[in-house]
């Protein structure tokens, strides 16, 4: 439970501490004291959202800390092992927008608080009445009534119903493309058979050039062959070599020299010989063919539309080809699985339908129980005729088939009939201000008694009530923090006067600014502040004596 806040530089609180016990603390204090500030400095040890305005002007930062004992469960991980008894958990909101978070010292995250606290912690704030008659908020609390069960359908639920909408946007994806894709499916398996057809080759294909080259100068290749083999051959260069050869074999001299340039003479022959040769079969192997010839230009014609059309040589047409034949195998695999996804639907659709029934089972019967519970409130808040029903309808109206929703298909209205005779009506409709104010406050305390939350706090809940039904919500909650710790920011003396513990919120001006402070009250004081509350005037007698009144009135119901 929470044993101290201390807060500093937050809104016009510019240092205050408050002491806490269990049981049940009020805050009370003059309308724009700050009272509603110690609240806000809960939310922010909750991990709320931090707005840099709450920071006092001319502060850098504001700061609020609490010390909790025992340590909860979920902190353990916080805590050294054997050791502390207690949590010491800090947040600092600068004014250039940053949070800083330690928890017994260490760095911590924002989102660690309300992992380590939201459990523990629960906070009902200011006009409750006013948000609890939205349907959304209506169907939330009935949810948590229910309880744990209910809450693990309900989780195993909207895990169903975000697959089936993302199912249900793929084939939305799927059928919205079906027409483009086969659009692209023609085009790409035209494609494919085209380049098929052409059965290009790299190296041949290649080469188309060089070989028509060849067939359209082939006479011309044919006669310089024949020239060139001539002038090789026997009655052209071979006749002065062979001269040259027998001249320098019939030189008898024994010369290193001589004998390499015989050699080397020797090997032209060869050469001269050989070159002739092949010169000649190159020439025999060219064959003036007009058909071949035309069969070449159109196969060139072939491969430069390819080209043009799906890349810059052959190896680029062949690489498009095998990317068109891959892309077809995606869109093939597409249709097959717009038929899986519609099966995949199917599935899904009959899973949420009957996780569905099961939630709106669940809220039926915590429906039953909350109404019982909530009207048994609200004869001790002062509202014994009251009759208050929980309506659990299909969403989209009666007898009609209910579409799914990210909570189900049920729309949950809270309804009061506030006097005998009349019909139960939709709270909005149905009750005053105050009377709104008591049904939120009853709405509250039955969800608290199926709650876990170890410190429950108000914030002025208690807003149209006052009078004798005041005293029943003093006394409602003072029960309430039996076994727990409730904090309870109030303007109602009836309430205050329940309290274990009682802190004024008080403010002044100190060097020619407002300062707000925190003084815990007890004995004469309490009864002054008693006063205070009731007429305005602490020290008159007729209110001092009412305030006694009060607290021995209070101490006599706790007491009973």
């Amino acid at each position: 439970m929470l044993d101290e806040l201390h807060i500093r530089d937050l809104g016009v609180i510019e240092d205050a501490t408050l002491r806490f016990s269990p049981g049940l603390t009020v805050v009370t204090g003059e309308t724009g004291a700050g009272k509603t500030m110690v609240v806000t400095a809960l939310q922010l040890l909750l991990g709320a959202r931090a707005d840099t305005s709450v920071v006092r002007s001319g502060s850098e930062a504001a700061v609020v800390e609490t010390r909790i004992a025992p340590v909860p469960a979920s902190a353990a991980e916080w805590v050294e092992e054997g050791g502390q008894d207690e949590l010491i958990v800090a947040r600092e909101v600068l004014t250039e927008g940053r949070s800083r978070v330690r928890i017994n010292g260490r760095m911590a995250t924002v989102g660690a608080l309300a992992e380590m606290l939201g459990d523990a912690v629960e906070v009902h704030a200011q006009h409750e009445h006013v948000r609890l008659e939205r349907p959304d908020v209506q169907r939330r609390l009935l949810d948590r009534y229910a309880g744990d069960p209910h809450a693990r359908t309900l989780t195993t639920y909207h895990e169903t119903y975000a697959a089936w909408q993302e199912a249900v946007r793929a084939r939305e994806r799927l059928h919205d493309d079906a027409r483009e894709r086969a659009r692209e499916r023609d085009r790409l398996e035209f494609e494919v058979q085209e380049i098929e057809r052409a059965a290009l080759h790299p190296d041949a294909d290649g080469r188309l050039g060089d070989q028509l080259d060849v067939l359209e100068h082939a006479e011309e290749l044919q006669l310089a062959a024949a020239q060139a083999e001539a002038a090789l051959g026997s009655e052209g260069a071979g006749e002065p070599l062979g001269i040259a050869v027998q001249t320098l074999r019939g030189l008898r001299v024994d010369d290193h020299a001589l004998h390499e340039l015989r050699q080397r003479v020797e090997g032209l022959v060869a050469e001269a010989s050989e070159l002739a040769a092949d010169v000649r079969d190159y020439g025999q192997a060219i064959s003036a063919d007009p058909q071949r010839l035309e069969e070449l230009r159109e196969r060139k014609l072939l491969v430069a539309a390819l080209q043009r059309k799906y890349g810059a040589d052959v190896e680029a047409v062949i690489a498009y080809g095998d990317d068109a034949r891959a892309r077809l195998d995606e869109l093939e695999r597409a249709d097959a699985d717009a038929s899986d996804l519609d099966a995949r639907l199917d599935e899904l659709e009959r899973a949420l339908g009957d996780l569905a029934a099961d939630v709106t089972r669940g809220r039926g019967l915590a429906a039953e129980g909350l109404a019982v519970s909530v009207d048994g409130h609200l004869q001790e808040l002062g509202m014994p005729h009251a009759a208050f029903q929980v309506s659990v309808a299909p969403a989209e109206g009666s007898g009609q088939p209910a579409a799914f929703g990210p909570d189900g298909v049920d729309r949950v209205t809270f309804l009061l009939a506030a006097n005998p005779g009349e019909p139960a009506r939709p709270l909005s409709k149905a009750a005053s201000g105050g009377e709104r104010s008591r049904v939120a406050l009853a709405v509250e305390v039955a969800l608290a008694d199926v709650n876990d939350a170890q410190v429950l706090v108000f914030d002025e809940v208690d807003a149209g009530i006052g009078g004798a039904t005041a005293m029943a919500v003093g006394e409602k909650l003072a029960r309430l923090s039996a076994g727990r710790q409730v904090l309870c920011v109030t303007h109602l003396a009836q309430l205050a006067a329940f309290a274990d513990v009682h802190h004024v919120v008080e403010k002044g001006v100190r060097d020619g600014r407002t300062v707000t402070e925190a003084r815990q009250v007890a004995d004469q004081d309490r009864v002054a502040e008693l006063s205070r509350m009731l007429s305005g005037d602490p020290t008159r007698d007729a209110a001092l004596g009412h305030a006694r009144e009060l607290l021995d009135e209070a101490r006599t119901r706790r007491a009973g």
